[in-house]
C-alpha cells in the first residue's frame, strides 16, 4: 500500500502538552519529528538519557509542573544482549522506570502510550495478534512485558503498541540497517566483495511509519493494544540484498545467507526465529496505515546519509 501521510488527521494534538522520554533514540526522534513537522501547536517537551532517567522517581515527578496532556515512554535500553548481562539495570529502567511514568500520569492525568517489542514473543503461534498469548524468551522481553502490566493495570486508557522490528533515524540507528550499510561500506573500500547475512525472518519497519501510525491513534484517543508492523515479510539475508540493490552496489557485493542458528551462537539473548505480525485492531479500526517494507525501506536510504557512504 504507496500512501501520503494525512497529517490534518492529527490535527487534534495540536491542542495536546507532550511528554517523549527517551527522546534521542530512534523511536523517540521519530515522535519529535513527526510532531515538530505536522503539528507544531503541540506543547513537547523532548527529554533524552542526559535530561531525564527514568529510574529516577525525583526527576520523573519533577515534569508534574508541566501537566502533559500525553507521555510517550520510549525511554529504553534497546540491546537485548545487554539486558540479559545487566539484568538488574536493565530492571531499574524499564520495569522502575515505568512505575515512575505511572506515577506521574495518575498525578497529571495524562494518557500513556507504551511502545512494545516484538521480542515478548516467541515462534509458534503465527501471525501473532493482539490476542496471541505473550512469551518471552529473554530478559529484555521478560522485563518489557513486565513494564507493559505495571502500565495498562494502573493506567487502563493507556495505550500499547506491541511493534516489529524497525529501522530509522539514520545516524542514530542501532538495529539491523544502520549497522549493515556503514559495514558494508568499509568492505567495499577494504575490497572485500561478499558477506553472509542470517536468514532469522522479521518485518521490517519505518519508525516514521510506526510514529505517524500511533499518533493517528492517540489523536483518534485510542486505548488498549495493537500490532504494528509493515506489509510483508523478510529475513535480515532478504533484506540485505534489497539494501544492495536499493544502494545500486548489488552487482559489485554479494549477500550469501547464513543459517539463523549460526548466528544465534553469537547471541546472549534468545530471540524467536520468526515474528509475523497481524494488524488485525489497526485494520479493523480503519486506522492502519502501514506500508510494504520494501517501499518505506527506499525511502529511508534515499537520504545523504546513507549515499555519502558509497561516493
Amino acid at each position: 500500500m504507496n500512501f501520503q501521510y494525512d497529517y490534518s488527521a492529527l490535527l487534534p494534538l495540536g491542542v495536546k502538552r507532550i511528554v517523549i522520554t527517551g527522546a534521542k533514540g530512534m523511536l523517540g526522534q521519530a515522535f519529535q519529528d513527526v510532531l515538530e513537522r505536522q503539528a507544531p501547536l503541540a506543547a513537547v517537551l523532548a527529554l533524552g538519557k542526559a535530561e531525564l532517567d527514568v529510574r529516577s522517581s525525583d526527576q520523573v515527578l519533577g515534569i508534574e509542573d508541566f501537566r502533559p496532556d500525553l507521555i510517550l515512554h520510549c525511554a529504553a535500553i534497546v540491546n537485548a544482549d545487554y539486558c540479559e548481562e545487566h539484568p538488574d539495570e536493565a530492571h531499574a529502567v524499564k520495569v522502575d522506570g515505568a512505575r515512575n511514568i505511572v506515577e506521574l500520569a495518575l498525578r497529571t492525568e495524562a494518557k500513556v502510550f507504551y511502545p512494545q517489542s516484538f521480542l515478548i514473543y516467541d515462534s509458534h503461534d503465527l501471525p501473532i495478534t493482539e490476542a496471541t498469548p505473550p512469551n518471552p524468551l529473554s530478559v529484555y522481553g521478560r522485563l518489557k512485558l513486565e513494564a507493559e502490566q505495571i502500565v495498562t493495570e494502573a493506567l487502563p486508557e493507556s495505550l500499547v503498541v506491541r511493534m516489529a522490528g524497525f529501522f530509522g533515524g539514520q545516524g542514530i540507528d542501532k538495529n539491523f540497517v544502520g549497522k549493515f550499510v556503514p559495514h558494508i561500506a568499509k568492505l567495499i573500500k577494504a575490497g572485500v566483495q561478499s558477506i553472509e547475512v542470517g536468514d532469522r525472518i522479521w518485518q521490517p519497519t519505518y519508525t516514521n511509519d510506526l510514529a505517524y501510525n500511533t499518533l493517528l491513534l492517540l489523536a483518534n484517543d485510542r486505548a488498549g493494544v495493537y500490532c504494528m508492523a509493515s506489509h510483508g515479510q523478510a529475513s535480515f539475508f532478504d533484506m540485505a540484498c534489497e539494501i544492495t540493490k536499493l544502494l545500486a552496489i548489488d552487482e559489485h557485493f554479494s549477500i550469501t545467507p547464513a543459517s539463523s542458528t549460526k548466528v544465534s551462537m553469537n547471541e546472549k539473548a534468545k530471540r524467536p526465529e520468526t515474528v509475523i505480525m497481524e494488524n488485525r485492531r489497526l485494520d479493523g479500526e480503519g486506522l492502519e496505515r502501514q506500508r510494504a517494507w520494501q517501499n518505506s525501506l527506499a525511502e529511508y536510504l534515499d537520504h545523504p546519509y546513507y549515499r555519502s557512504m558509497f561516493t
